[in-house]
């Protein structure tokens, strides 16, 4: 497939999808990127809808891409991704959980236990001694978290969408609180996960993404 064209039947893919994606070993699988570099890759913008018709998609992958984008903005994707999901069509996304205690180790927070910004993800957090106030700065280049998800923002953002009418919406792994980690196997659908148990073990078999399906 040359460069910047669908296959027929595509699966949508957010991000680069290199040749060491397990997606890319599946050819129907097309990633969408603001520098493609490969030739399963096609220029696109998040904040713009998706090149699809509607109802016309079967599978779609966010993994670890919506917490780089302003929370607000959550919810216009996630109208795009139902208008374009055929019925049946699965959507699979995965964010990092802010509850794991992987990521609270390396996050910081003010006074009220709000988190600011992820030292290890592009944020930093100066002090205004003067306003006696926190300036959180994220990069500029698409690497910070600019925000930090937990189940309960993730099911707000839902319930703003459109994507909430899906037919099925399943929660496999997430804090439900700050002692509860749950982590239900599931089915990769060729819709590989790579940080959550059991390849990723540095929360000791916890959960560290928040990995949740829908099915229109």
């Amino acid at each position: 497939m040359a460069a910047g064209v669908m296959p027929d039947d595509p699966y949508l893919y957010f991000g680069n999808l290199g040749k060491t994606e397990p997606q890319f070993a599946i050819p129907n699988f097309v990633g969408l990127c603001l520098n493609p570099r490969y030739e399963r890759e096609v220029f696109h913008d998040l904040n713009n809808p998706l090149p699809a018709v509607d109802n016309s998609i079967r599978k779609i992958q966010a993994q670890d891409v919506m917490e780089h984008l302003p929370k607000e903005r959550v919810p216009s994707l996630f109208d795009e991704i139902f208008r374009a999901l055929m019925p049946g069509g699965i959507f699979r996304m995965s964010v990092p959980d802010y509850r794991s205690p992987l990521l609270t180790a390396r996050t910081v927070y003010d006074h009220k236990g709000k988190p600011l910004a992820d030292l290890m993800m592009g944020g930093k957090v100066d002090y205004d001694a003067d306003k006696a106030v926190y300036r959180t700065v994220f990069t500029t280049d698409g690497f910070a978290h600019l925000w930090f998800p937990t189940y309960e923002q993730v099911m707000e953002l839902i319930l703003k969408s459109e994507i909430r009418k899906c037919s099925e919406i399943t929660f496999h792994h997430y804090w439900a609180d700050d002692e509860t980690s749950v982590t239900n196997p599931f089915p990769e659908n060729d819709m590989f996960v790579f940080r959550c148990p059991p390849r990723d073990q540095r929360a000791g078999g916890k959960a560290i993404s928040i990995i949740v399906d829908f099915v229109k």
